[in-house]
């Protein structure tokens, strides 16, 4: 009433109409119904403006779910968002927390290298990783890419070749390994152990 903007019945800032009864509008709000008898309603603009406002948990300039901040402007999954007053929210994934987001290869519950998953949320060399949550990491022998869990990996599960169907050095072989590759393994000469090479 007279210089007020807005009256929602409280001198409260921050709820879309100021201790000073004017309307927040630079925080995304508009005020609307009020009367000499009837206090003004505030709510959130729009959601995805920018400015989180009202019941919004976040506001990231948008109304695309999957970075964190869904077209509702409700907190996803497997993110964590920071707000700041009349301000865009910004989003991180959490890596860890056994919710796969779009920026992780996988996400098994930990932040520990070598388990299949890595501290990083992506796939150790060798592995695959299903899509349960949480996820569950496994290499697979014999597919050519040696794993942290491999002795060797030749490209294939057949023994008398250094490297044997269960990714094990076979006796009278010496292997070599590629970094994230394939095992080489040749017959060692006169180690007192024939191989199939030897005659």
């Amino acid at each position: 009433v007279g210089d007020e903007a807005c009256d929602d019945g409280n001198t409260l800032s921050g709820d879309g109409c100021s201790a000073r009864c004017a309307v927040e509008s630079a925080c995304g709000y508009s005020c609307s119904g009020g009367s000499l008898t009837t206090p003004d309603t505030c709510a959130a603009t729009t959601c995805g403006d920018g400015l989180r406002a009202g019941n919004e948990a976040c506001d990231d300039g948008n109304n695309v779910y999957g970075d964190g901040c869904s077209s509702t402007c409700i907190e996803e999954s497997g993110w964590a968002c920071t707000n700041t007053i009349c301000g865009q929210t910004s989003c991180r994934e959490v890596c860890g927390n056994d919710i796969k987001t779009p920026g992780e290869s996988c996400d098994d519950g930990n932040t520990v290298s070598d388990d299949g998953c890595s501290k990083e949320c992506g796939t150790d060399c060798g592995f695959l990783c299903d899509v349960a949550e949480p996820q569950v990491c496994t290499s697979t022998c014999g597919d050519g890419k040696l794993a942290i869990d491999e002795a060797c990996d030749d490209g294939n599960t057949a023994n008398g070749d250094g490297c044997s169907s269960t990714c094990i050095e076979e006796v009278g072989w010496a292997c070599t390994n590629a970094d994230c590759g394939q095992t080489s393994c040749r017959e060692v000469c006169g180690n007192s152990f024939q191989t199939p090479g030897e005659g």
